[in-house]
Order: structure tokens, then C-alpha cells, then sequence
């Protein structure tokens, strides 16, 4: 059985990765602790740990989801941020060009990388300018840009995307479905006794994470190699839609809270990923309702 290294397996999408890897190939992780004897509690930061696991695995299929993913927060740690997005992937490509070149290495990126004021299309393709708008952007930029000097040079077998937002059970607050389920859930505990709403006024692409993850699979095992792919839905939701289903979901919400009116479909870009070069590469194709992940993710904060 093959062997695959997935470096920050405790993570949100690390998690998710793990199950669908674990019913195919022979796998092991790396985070910043370990729970369980196929996970090693290293800082891949430094490049002699980082060393040290992918020399003793040797892995087959190298998962990188470890990183700082917050534009907000990249602005108050700009060093950590490259640190964790561009120096901790440079010691996955430099440990693995010298104990197992042959190793398949997926790199994890972004939407929040594209220009889209330079889109004419909702549909967003892998052609689009990108934009270095704040640190994280520019992070994830010069990860690319490193990655491709890696293949050019040594002709490494690397796969890179651009992933567009993914929710499930299991994210933390922090992004805009769970920060709602929290304060819907604060609501009916009766911690607090209302609250406002932010702006709600824009369209992106939203997935369930064990479509993303399945996504990550098929790159790993079927992508171009050198290649950049949007990882998404290829569909748009209304950010004010999916909040308003979940507040449906809520009998108090729903008697104490008012959304903001609901805008016209054409007055704002229907931004989403075009998943064209995904499809045709790997035969991927969503499988989740996003409504119903919507259900499971409300009920997981009820349960907590």
C-alpha cells in the first residue's frame, strides 16, 4: 500500500483529508501535537524536523494543509504568516528532493489569490490575474512561485490549487457560517438576547469539505504534474441565502433577529469557480448538498 504524509492532519481540512486518504493508502500525518501512533507532533518550520519524518517515511503522496489562512490576521503576523505558508513548504520540497524525489507533493492555495475585479466572468478559471492584497496573498503568490522554480529545476512532481471557501462540521469560528451557527445557538441558550448582521451582500463559491478533500485525492492521483487547479463547487451562493436558511432553522432567531433584504440576483457578480481544468483531469464531481451541510454544521454547535 502506497504511503501518504498529510502536515497539519488535525486541522479542519486535514481531519477530512485523513478519512478519505485512510480508505486507500497507508497514512501518516504531522501537527503541532499527536494523538494517536501514525502522527509525529513536529514544527515542520524547522527544516531539521521537517527532514527527519520524510526521510524515515519516504512518503508516496505529500499533502501540505498546514498554514495560516486568515487574510485578517495575516495583517497583525505577517511573519508568521510567511512562515507557515511559504518557509514550511519549502522544507517539504527541499526534504523530499533529497530522500524521495519521486514523491507526488499537493500544496495547498487559494481563491483569496485572484484579482477578481479582473474577472468579466462569474466564472472564475485559473487564468485570472492574481493580486497581492495583503500578506496572505502575497504568501500563497510566492508559494507558487517557489513551487514552480522546484519543478523547472528539478523536475519535482508537484500539483498545486487554488481551493475557494469549504465548510463542515468540525471548522471553528472564525469564518461566516460558523460565527452565525454560534450566535444562533447563543441565541436559543439564551446567552445573548440578539444580534446584527454583517454584510451579507456577495456571492462565492462554497463547498463541503469531504468534496474538497476528495478533490485533493484525485489531483494527488490523476492531476498534471506543475499544474495549478481550482478546487470548488463550481456554483455561486448568496452569503445573505445561507444565512437566512439558517436563521429558518431557528424559531428564536427567527423571532428576534431581521435580515437584511434580500438584493436583487443581478446586483452583485455571481463569483464561482470554474472547476473546468478539475473536471476534465481528474473526473471529479461534487457529491454534497450544500443545505444539508448547512443542517449539520448548525446542529454540531447545538451539540457542543
Amino acid at each position: 500500500m502506497k504511503k501518504a504524509l498529510i502536515i497539519g492532519i488535525y486541522g479542519f481540512a486535514g481531519s477530512y483529508l485523513r478519512q478519505e486518504l485512510e480508505q486507500y493508502y497507508d497514512c501518516y500525518g504531522v501537527d503541532v501535537v499527536s494523538r494517536d501512533d501514525k502522527v509525529e507532533a513536529l514544527d515542520m518550520t524547522d527544516y531539521t524536523q521537517a527532514e527527519s519524518v520524510i526521510s524515515r517515511i519516504k512518503p508516496d503522496l505529500v499533502f501540505n494543509l498546514a498554514g495560516q489562512a486568515s487574510p485578517m490576521i495575516s495583517w497583525e503576523k505577517i511573519n508568521f504568516t510567511m512562515e507557515l505558508n511559504v518557509n514550511l513548504s519549502v522544507n517539504i520540497l527541499e526534504a523530499c528532493r533529497k530522500h524521495c524525489p519521486e514523491s507526488r507533493i499537493l500544496l495547498v492555495g487559494s481563491a483569496n489569490q485572484y484579482d477578481l475585479s479582473q474577472s468579466s466572468e462569474p466564472f472564475v478559471d485559473e487564468n485570472i490575474p492574481l493580486v497581492n492584497n495583503s500578506p496572505y496573498a502575497v504568501s500563497k503568490n510566492t508559494q507558487e512561485a517557489l513551487v514552480k522554480l522546484y519543478v523547472k529545476k528539478y523536475g519535482m512532481d508537484v500539483i498545486m490549487t487554488r481551493s475557494f471557501n469549504h465548510i463542515g462540521v468540525g471548522q471553528k469560528v472564525g469564518f461566516v457560517i460558523t460565527d452565525y451557527c454560534k450566535r444562533i445557538v447563543d441565541l436559543e441558550r439564551g446567552d445573548i438576547e440578539t444580534f446584527t448582521y454583517g454584510n451579507l451582500d456577495s456571492w462565492r463559491d462554497f463547498s463541503d469539505a469531504r468534496d474538497v478533500v476528495k478533490a485533493y485525492r484525485l489531483l494527488a492521483e490523476k492531476g498534471v504534474s506543475g499544474e495549478i487547479y481550482n478546487v470548488g463547487s463550481g456554483k455561486s451562493s448568496y452569503i445573505r441565502d445561507l444565512v437566512g436558511y439558517l436563521v429558518s432553522k431557528s424559531e428564536k432567531a427567527s423571532q428576534v433577529t431581521t435580515l437584511p433584504e434580500r438584493l436583487d440576483d443581478d446586483a452583485l457578480v455571481h463569483y464561482a469557480a470554474d472547476i473546468t481544468k478539475l473536471k476534465n483531469d481528474t473526473g471529479f464531481e461534487p457529491s454534497y448538498d450544500l443545505y444539508s451541510t448547512l443542517d449539520e454544521i448548525l446542529e454540531s454547535f447545538r451539540k457542543a
